[in-house]
């Protein structure tokens, strides 16, 4: 079995230099310059991919590894790479790499490289290489816990703040991370197939609107509910239940409280009703660590639908993202009221 480590970074959607999906979680130099090393991590160059990991000094290879002492690089290993989940927290893992070559000092590029790495000015550096054709980058959606906020250690051994991690042998950390491995390659969701019904003669215009709206919500629902299945969730439709959300998806201990919204456009916007507005902000408040609330926007609904699914981002107040950085929600909050019928005869009594 090839030995494992885990190089622990901040978030991002492609890691191809777009910084548009960066979340720094708790990554100083992130945070305070809008960017990282790690940007370039799964950029494909000539063929190559060039890691980064945050400083952590020189590795000690040989302490973790059967290698010489003071080897200079460790081969044939599987670099896992994990980052902090903007929407749940604790580590995610992001990616894998196979076959890689992890340096015991930090590689300062050169030349060409160095040209195809730089970042306002600086050149990255990196710490570990692979072909392109050994690394495997997950969707932002498919990336699964490895360790979860707060998560007890029970005297075993799992990364605290470490930026790289060696998992032991016989360790529930390494068995999660072989049971992740076995399956690490992400699923894409079926596309919906285009509803090509046509409306029956003789029926009125507001009619045949109505069951479009309908149809349209309809394929919506089924659209998001079978890319999570696609993941690996079990799907419950609670919307006869005027919970305000439509969808409740479970996977292991992870729970998903989904509200859908269908467009028959690509505008990716939508209306949120009284109950459903008053769910949303009070997930805001109480923020649940095991259960979170997810909106999402069906564009193209009936015909090739599009899923933009907006979590609330950790760290940022009321900030609601999809996990790949594209989208962010702007909120218009409206006055509602709701209206009863009075009877004036029986007023009258």
């Amino acid at each position: 079995m090839p030995d494992i480590v885990v190089f622990h970074t901040a978030w991002m959607a492609r890691y191809d230099g777009d910084r548009t999906s960066l979340s720094a979680g708790g990554f100083k130099f992130a945070v305070e310059n809008g960017y990282g090393h790690e940007m370039f991590n799964f950029r494909d160059i000539d063929g190559v991919r060039y890691g980064y990991v945050p400083p952590t000094g020189n590795l000690h290879l040989e302490k973790h590894f059967e290698v010489p002492r003071q080897a200079g690089t460790l081969e044939g290993a599987t670099v896992v790479w994990t980052a902090p989940h903007p929407e749940q927290g604790g580590r995610a893992v992001v990616g894998v790499w196979r076959d890689a070559t992890v340096f015991r000092e930090v590689q300062h590029p050169t030349g060409k490289l160095a040209r195809q790495r730089m970042i306002d000015g600086e050149a990255a550096s990196y710490r570990c290489t692979a072909k392109a054709e050994n690394c495997v980058l997950l969707e932002p959606d498919a990336r699964p816990i490895f360790v979860r906020p707060g998560q007890p250690r029970n005297g075993e051994s799992w990364p605290g703040q470490q930026k790289v991690f060696y998992p032991k042998p016989g360790s529930p950390a390494l068995k999660l991370l072989n049971r992740i491995l076995k399956d690490v390659d992400p699923q894409q969701a079926p596309k919906g197939e285009p509803d090509t019904r046509k409306p029956k003669a003789g029926r009125s215009n507001w009619r045949v609107d109505v069951e479009r709206r309908r149809r349209i919500e309809e394929a919506a629902v089924l659209a998001v509910g079978i890319k999570l299945e696609g993941l690996g969730f079990t799907i419950k439709s609670v919307e006869k239940d005027n919970l305000g959300y439509d969808l409740v998806a479970t996977r292991d201990d992870d729970v998903l409280h989904v509200e859908v919204k269908g467009r028959s456009g690509s505008d990716v916007s939508a209306e949120l009703t009284v109950n459903e507005f008053d769910c949303l902000k009070k997930y805001q408040r109480s923020r649940n660590p095991n259960a979170h609330y997810r909106i999402a926007i069906v564009t193209n609904a009936l015909t090739n639908p599009i899923i933009n699914e907006f979590v609330m981002v950790r760290g940022q107040k009321s900030q609601w993202c999809t996990l790949d950085g594209e989208w962010r929600l702007n909120f218009e909050e409206r006055m509602a009221a709701r209206i009863t019928g009075v009877s004036n005869l029986e007023a009258a009594k």
